[in-house]
């Protein structure tokens, strides 16, 4: 394996926004969740199929796994985002493109936990809503 530079960037703005924004929504399905539960029926939708038809119920407690699955996901993506040049690349990472391979591999974890941040809203909801 090729010895690839270890560079030390600061985050970007973009970066830094798609970050808080990832950080509001987890909050937002923390608190949807917390808000439905107490009015929920003890047993809930869990799961829906490819046409979107319920198939499969739980306790209402499981209203909070997808929130917390999305922040377990949040956290370790956000510590991978930590270590770019150990990161997968389709071109060779030499010290002329390091820096921008790295920015754009760190923005895709970024990217990827704010869609499964926001997946875990549109799950509460759908839960809450059955």
């Amino acid at each position: 394996m090729q010895k690839r530079p270890v560079l030390h960037l600061p985050p970007t703005t973009r970066e830094t926004g798609v970050q808080i924004a990832t950080a509001v929504v987890l909050i937002m399905a923390w608190v949807m969740a917390a808000l439905y539960y107490r009015d929920l029926p003890d047993t809930i939708t869990t799961h829906f199929n490819f046409s979107g038809q319920v198939d499969g119920y739980g306790h209402k407690k499981t209203i909070f796994v997808m929130p917390g699955v999305a922040t377990i996901i949040a956290i370790i993506l956000a510590l991978l985002s930590q270590i770019p040049h150990q990161f997968n690349y389709l071109v060779t990472i030499t010290e002329a493109n390091a820096e921008n391979q790295y920015r754009g591999g760190r923005m895709m974890l970024f990217v990827i936990s704010l869609l499964v941040a926001l997946l875990a809203v549109w799950a509460v909801w759908a839960m809450a809503k059955g």
